[in-house]
């Protein structure tokens, strides 16, 4: 029978997560980053749904013939997950897996329902390239000031900064508090003034492997911010031991450019499913 976990459990799905590539889904089983977790059955886990909270979607690992989830999974979606998502606004329900063996589960729970997918880049650090890395060029007039922080208490209790609550929100949208990400994670900005203009940081992590997450306000998009604080980012993960994983679509040119900028290549694809709640 298909059961929620609660998060005193989360070690018991360690097995199924050792062999899984994306480290969200290891970010959230050990409990750093906010999720939720169903298992096939709870005294014998061989497959489980994640709820990975930071990015809105699922990830289904282990076994893909699991009984539970060819046959239960849709009426549990239905009945418990699909309402949950519809009450925070999410009218889609988007899940990631490994291989397209899970094909049937994923079309046994869509139902009727249209199913699209596609696949995700994942880009990690090439060591030998960071020094290759051309320099960045920044666009700002001489009475313009631009400075790179990084992001600590201080900068986070700052009240001068014109747009504080963009930082703000992106860590809490990852992070289940302020402390966690001080604790485990770290990231950059880059101030404009005063305002913060762009941001990269640590959004999930397993063992010594951050992903990746970078917003550059629309304002202040062309201007090569992105790519200043990705590569402060970047240099400080090969300074102490970090390995950055950097997730994004293939239709996300500016984000594939921009990892590649920093010194990352593709290290491998996964394939991602959708459906809309709406039909």
């Amino acid at each position: 029978m298909i059961t929620e976990i609660n998060k005193q459990e989360f070690h018991k799905v360690k097995h199924l997560t050792d062999s899984c590539q994306n480290i969200e889904v290891k970010a959230v089983a050990s409990g750093l980053n906010p999720g939720r977790i169903y298992v096939d059955d709870a005294e014998n886990i061989t497959a489980a749904l994640i709820w990975i909270h930071g990015q809105s979607g699922f990830q289904l690992i282990g076994d893909s013939r699991s009984e539970p989830f060819l046959n239960e999974l849709k009426e549990y979606m239905r009945e418990r997950i699909e309402p949950e998502l519809l009450n925070l606004h999410i009218h889609a329900v988007e899940i990631g897996v490994v291989d397209e063996t899970w094909e049937d589960v994923l079309q046994h729970i869509s139902g009727k329902r249209d199913i699209s997918s596609d696949i995700q880049h994942v880009f990690k650090l090439n060591p030998n390239s960071i020094s290759q890395q051309v320099p960045i060029d920044i666009y700002a007039s001489q009475e313009e000031e631009v400075r790179i922080l990084r992001i600590d208490q201080v900068l986070l209790g700052e009240k001068r900064y014109n747009n504080s609550p963009f930082l703000k929100d992106k860590i809490s949208h990852f992070w289940t508090t302020r402390d966690d990400f001080l604790q485990h994670g770290f990231g950059y900005v880059i101030v404009h003034n005063d305002d913060i203009a762009s941001v990269c940081l640590s959004a999930f992590i397993a063992n010594q492997t951050h992903a990746v997450d970078i917003e550059t306000l629309e304002d202040y998009r062309r201007k090569n911010y992105g790519a200043m604080v990705a590569k402060a980012f970047v240099e400080e993960c090969n300074r102490v031991g970090i390995h950055p994983y950097w997730d994004c679509s293939p239709d996300n040119t500016g984000s594939i450019r921009l990892a590649q900028g920093v010194g990352m290549s593709l290290d491998f694809n996964y394939r991602v499913y959708w459906y809309d709640l709406s039909t």
